[in-house]
C-alpha cells in the first residue's frame, strides 16, 4: 500500500524525473561537445584578443618611434653611405658599426645616424666599447630622408627599394 501512496502522491514528479535523467544519459555526449567547443571558442577569443592587443601596443611604439626619427633628421642626422662606393646609401642595421668613409675609423658614441630609407640610430658602446648602431627608429616620411640627402654636397637622389 505504501507503495501505491506514494505514486499517487509523487508519481508526476517520478516520470518526470526519470525521464530527465533518461535525456540527460542520451545527450551526454552532445554536452560534453559542447562544452568542448565552448572551451575552444572561448581560447580562441583570448587569443585574438592578445594578438589585437599586441598590435595596438605595436602601432602606439611605430608612431612613438616615428616622432624621433622625423626629430633626428629634422636636426641634421649623419648619412650613411656605403664604404665602397659613396654615391649610394647603406640601410642601417642595429649592432653595426659605422665607420667614417675617410678615416676608416668609428664614428664617436652618441652621433645620430640615418640612412635613406627613413631609419635612424643612435651609435653606443656594446660590450667591446665599440660604437655599434643602437637605439632605432623609423620614419615612413621619405620626405624627410630625400631632403637630408639633398644637403649632401653632390649628392644625387636615387631611391631604390631595398633589396632582400
Amino acid at each position: 500500500m505504501n507503495t501505491n501512496r506514494i505514486w499517487r502522491k509523487h508519481g508526476s514528479k517520478i516520470v518526470f524525473g526519470s525521464l530527465i535523467v533518461g535525456s540527460l544519459m542520451l545527450s551526454s555526449k552532445d554536452i560534453s561537445a559542447n562544452m568542448q567547443s565552448l572551451s575552444i571558442a572561448r581560447t580562441t577569443i583570448a587569443f585574438n584578443g592578445q594578438q589585437q592587443m599586441l598590435l595596438e601596443q605595436q602601432l602606439s611604439y611605430e608612431q612613438a618611434a616615428s616622432k624621433v626619427a622625423e626629430a633626428r633628421y629634422k636636426s641634421g642626422c649623419t648619412i650613411v653611405v656605403a664604404a665602397k662606393a659613396a654615391r649610394n646609401l647603406a640601410t642601417l642595421v642595429e649592432g653595426e658599426t659605422v665607420l667614417d668613409r675617410t678615416t676608416k675609423k668609428s664614428l664617436p658614441i652618441n652621433t645620430v645616424v640615418c640612412d635613406g630609407n627613413g631609419n635612424t640610430g643612435v651609435l653606443i658602446a656594446d660590450k667591446d666599447g665599440v660604437p655599434v648602431v643602437g637605439k632605432m627608429a623609423f620614419t615612413g616620411n621619405r620626405e624627410l630622408a630625400i631632403n637630408q640627402i639633398k644637403k649632401i654636397r653632390g649628392a644625387k637622389v636615387y631611391y631604390y627599394t631595398p633589396e632582400k
